[in-house]
């Protein structure tokens, strides 16, 4: 546990330690939110904002897509704020994912997560194999300038979506967006066991709750539940709840019901 003294306030604030690491995480997720379609030359940038619960904002997010006919490259990038700042050793993250654009989807074949805190860096490549369908992951981290890990380990599942191009693709995976349905998706870089992620298309009364959270939206907007089947904070499957607007772009975010800080919002900005 770490405890920190908000500089305007005689306010405490405490956190698990990587607590705010696992934010950051998430963010990422709703990048890949952000743009529906993908043009021939196209670069198309987005912004978002991480708040939790009554400390205010922890991170920001800058996001870029380029794409043509045929591939197309992610790469975001994450920074810590204020108090988070302080209490991670001025976290950083990028995250890149490289592959092709077929028949208007992301297939990912290059999906990349660096990370640096402190005096270590650390990088975990996965890699994709879409002739032999399989993954493989490579995990390395330098402490200072020293490599004092090196892993390498093919994985027990394979998938043409990773953590980034999943979502990016969900408008073309899920026709009908307003109906309830449940559906399963796998997705490079997701649940380490068998990169599995779950979405949701709410009941009504599922969505009145939903909206309570995010907003009612414009219409066009709809509305989805995705489970990330790990535990973020208190929340043990990774339940997020999001409004997503009409070009593709994730307006408002919400991992909810958590204790004592309440709930963690990413903000379209």
């Amino acid at each position: 546990m770490i405890c920190t003294n908000t500089s305007s306030s005689s306010s405490t604030y405490c956190f698990e330690e990587g607590s705010v690491l696992r934010t950051n995480t998430i963010v990422i997720l709703f990048l890949t939110f952000f743009i529906s379609s993908f043009a021939e030359g196209k670069t198309i940038e987005a912004d978002y904002s991480v708040e939790f619960g009554i400390v205010g904002q922890v991170g920001k997010v800058h996001a870029v897509l380029k794409s043509d006919e045929k591939h197309y490259l992610i790469d975001a990038n994450v920074s810590s704020l204020g108090i988070a700042k302080a209490v991670t050793n001025n976290l950083k993250e990028r995250h890149i994912s490289k592959g092709d654009v077929v028949n208007g989807k992301l297939v990912t074949h290059m999906y990349q997560m660096i990370k640096s805190y402190g005096e270590y860096t650390s990088t975990t490549i996965y890699r994709v194999d879409h002739k032999k369908k399989r993954v493989t992951r490579q995990y390395k981290k330098w402490k200072y300038d020293k490599l004092v890990t090196d892993r390498k380990a093919k994985l027990d599942y394979y998938g043409k979506d990773d953590m980034m191009t999943l979502f990016l693709n969900l408008h073309r995976h899920i026709n009908d967006k307003q109906n309830p349905k449940k559906f399963h998706f796998i997705a490079v870089g997701a649940d380490r066991k068998n990169g599995r992620v779950d979405v949701r298309i709410p009941s009504q009364n599922a969505l009145k709750k939903i909206k309570e959270l995010v907003g009612e939206g414009e219409a066009g907007d709809w509305f989805t539940t995705v489970i990330m089947h790990r535990k973020l904070y208190q929340s043990k499957k990774g339940e997020l709840d999001v409004r997503i607007g009409q070009e593709g772009l994730v307006e408002k975010a919400v991992l909810k019901d958590l204790i004592f800080f309440g709930d963690v919002r990413i903000i379209m900005q």
